[in-house]
């Protein structure tokens, strides 16, 4: 039984990562629409918004530990972006995303965050279809490469 629940273990842990991604660039998505309405609005400088609406972004903590450090801007995104919790299309986004934020004026800011929305919905589109077709299958695998090796030992 040890060995089936532990397997079970395995596969969850596995679908859980996929279903993290997925939660992760729904935030970012957020983020990126709340930075750009405020840019808009309100004219509000980069680190104001990241500052605002970046906290609850986990993968942007290392961004803020850098920022707390004296790290310049570049500096400190560079070391969020590298942050090895994020699949590798995920820290290519989010580095590129960081070259340009903050930039240029405003209008160039807009676009930017336009840019990125869009490049995260198609990313956020391919984790969903990723959780639904492989959570699943992670689990049920994990159940049943358990239940192998039980049945082999025994």
């Amino acid at each position: 039984m040890c060995l089936i629940f532990a397997g079970a273990a395995a596969g969850c842990l596995q679908a859980r990562k996929l279903r993290e991604r997925r939660d992760q660039l729904r935030a970012f998505l957020k983020f990126l629409s709340e930075a750009k309405t405020e840019i808009a609005f309100a004219a509000v400088p980069v680190d104001e918004i990241l500052e605002r609406y970046g906290r609850c972004l986990h993968f942007l903590a290392p961004y803020f530990y850098a920022r707390e450090s004296g790290k310049e801007f570049t500096q400190a995104w560079k070391a969020a972006a590298d942050s090895r919790t994020l699949s590798p299309r995920d820290r290519t986004l989010l580095r590129d995303f960081g070259n340009g934020f903050g930039a240029t004026d405003m209008q160039g800011q807009q676009a930017h965050c336009s840019l990125y929305e869009e490049m995260t919905r198609k990313e956020l589109e391919d984790a969903e279809e990723d959780y639904r077709k492989k959570g699943r299958l992670y689990r049920m695998l994990g159940v049943c490469a358990g239940a192998m090796l039980a049945l082999v030992l025994i």
